[in-house]
């Protein structure tokens, strides 16, 4: 059996047991889970800029694991990538809730004043200033991210593993069941789609 298949053996039962109200397997999968999803909320955190001002991972990755727990009350992912492409899904949901919070009209992040004076030292110097230009970053997220959820499911599962999850594309594919040179050319093709649809 390779890999991914004995993944997704784990995955199944797991879920199986969480809806027959087996409490113990809801922390089984967190546990089995944890680490991959950590790194998922680490890496999908520093690709919104600001926000990682206002949060840490580990908020995000709490708040996203409610949400997927929530949403496995009513979803069986059919295999470890389902279940991937449903986690990151979740996480993307949170993330652009926290960027709408944080910089929407009356959000901390919109409305606070975070140039030093120039005696003062200024802390977070990299973080940019949301008055310059974030609100233009904000909505091109919110709709990059908009954009991947309307992808085709065989698509999306691609950008998912390797954009959000950061695998590389020979374990994608291996995960996926295809060939790495199909992961590698839906990947180019759905470069250059959003390239397209997100520089209008």
């Amino acid at each position: 059996m390779a890999d991914g298949d004995a993944r997704t053996t784990v995955l199944v039962n797991l879920l199986d047991r969480m809806r027959a109200g087996d409490r113990a397997a809801v922390d089984e999968l967190v546990r089995a889970f944890q680490r991959r999803l950590a790194h998922l909320a680490r890496k999908m955190l520093r690709r919104y800029p600001g926000v990682e001002r206002w949060v840490e991972d580990d908020d995000v990755l709490q708040a996203s694991l409610v949400r997927l727990l929530r949403a496995l009350e009513s979803v069986r992912p059919a295999s470890t990538s389902a279940f991937f492409g449903l986690a990151a899904e979740q996480m993307r949901r949170e993330l652009l809730d926290l960027a709408r919070h944080f910089f929407g009209p009356q959000g901390i992040g919109a409305n606070h004043a975070s140039r030093a004076g120039p005696d003062e030292v200024r802390c977070g110097a990299d973080v940019p200033d949301p008055r310059d230009g974030l609100d233009g970053d904000l909505d091109r997220w919110t709709r990059f991210h908009e954009e991947v959820a309307k992808l085709p499911a065989e698509d999306r599962a691609v950008v998912d593993l390797l954009y959000y999850h950061g695998w590389k594309q020979a374990e994608a594919a291996e995960l996926l069941g295809v060939h790495a040179k199909t992961v590698r050319r839906r990947w180019e093709a759905v470069l250059i789609n959003l390239h397209g649809i997100l520089k209008d």
